[in-house]
């Protein structure tokens, strides 16, 4: 008995120090971001981008959240969510891979209450 408890402590040290050492992915990705309720950040990877939507106050941020790459093809946009964000909540989109034609760049948007609020526009 006390072999598998030093064993299943040694197991448990281990893994928490391998917690600590890996750095989150998302730590490491460098965002721009704009807003002051509701933050907007965006970043890329290659031709694909993320848009992370961050909502700063206690009160629901409605609306519709998305992303929309341009190029000389024309332009097209996606929507991730429609619906709500709660309270210091955070909703961060998939990896949006942009279509070919449409690789220029990208930027986020949000409508809220009649009005469209964007990310930074980059360009890849």
């Amino acid at each position: 008995m006390k072999k598998i408890t030093h064993l299943t402590l040694a197991a448990l040290t281990t893994l928490s120090l391998v917690g600590l050492a890996a750095p989150s992915a998302d730590a490491a990705t460098k965002w721009t971001c704009s807003g002051r309720l509701t933050a907007r950040c965006i970043t890329k990877s290659g031709t694909k981008a993320k848009v992370k939507f961050s909502n700063t106050t206690s009160r629901s941020a409605k609306g519709t959240f998305g992303i929309t790459c341009y190029g000389p093809d024309g332009q097209s946009a996606k929507v991730y969510k429609d619906g709500t964000i709660p309270g210091y909540d955070t909703f961060t989109t998939a990896w949006r891979q942009c279509p070919r034609g449409l690789r220029t760049g990208a930027f986020g948007w949000q409508m809220s209450n009649g009005k469209v609020y964007y990310t930074a526009s980059l360009t890849f």
